[in-house]
């Protein structure tokens, strides 16, 4: 085939566009692929709320600074799939005679990434699931504890900030205090009156 007779030129020309067209195809379909993408993996980071301290507090019947003694698989309902041994260290709030606390964790809850490691030290919030207890808020509800100093607190904007384990006990233990202290006598709901008995009709 002559590359500058008229057949010649109109092929060349064909195969160029067919070419071009699939080219500019597979970038169209990347580009949407990635716009795609970017909104889910925004939105995998921030679909779980994360509680305030206050919150954490009143949710939690256990709150406590443990150290991980071990850590097992498990499939609890399809819900959870490890368990974790943790060894109380300094119990803030809850059942202090407890000498061992089996904490469900890697909760199947979508964005949750609740887990534990062993001879990990860290502050936990605990709420009740059957006869085990499983983390408040998933792992917002769980703070490494690391030289004294817990690691992603929340300061009162609900932004992780790092404090010495001392202070945030206090605070803890101040949450605690204000929400079990009798509220004034102004601001507790009326008590409710008895009914007034009913007048004789006349006649």
């Amino acid at each position: 085939m002559e590359l500058f007779d008229a057949n010649g030129r109109v092929v060349a020309l064909l195969v160029s566009e067919d070419t071009n067209l699939r080219y500019m195809g597979k970038v169209v379909l990347i580009i949407a692929l990635t716009l795609l993408g970017v909104p889910g993996l925004a939105q995998s980071r921030d679909c779980l709320r994360i509680n305030t301290v206050g919150e954490l507090t009143r949710q939690a019947i256990l709150i406590a600074r443990v150290k991980v003694r071990k850590v097992d698989k498990a499939n609890y309902r399809g819900a959870f799939s490890q368990l974790a041994d943790l060894r109380p260290v300094d119990v803030i709030d809850g059942d202090f005679t407890l000498k061992s606390i089996n904490v469900l964790a890697r909760s199947s809850v979508r964005c949750a990434e609740d887990s534990y490691t062993r001879d990990d030290e860290m502050l936990v919030f605990l709420e009740p699931e059957g006869s085990l207890f499983q983390t408040v808020n998933f792992q917002y509800g769980q703070f490494p504890i690391v030289n004294e100093v817990v690691k992603g607190w929340r300061d009162k904007s609900n932004q992780p900030i790092d404090m010495p384990y001392e202070e945030v006990k206090r605070e803890i233990q101040a949450c605690i205090n204000a929400s079990r202290k009798p509220k004034p006598i102004g601001e507790q709901p009326p008590k409710p009156q008895p009914p007034k008995p009913l007048e004789p009709l006349s006649r």
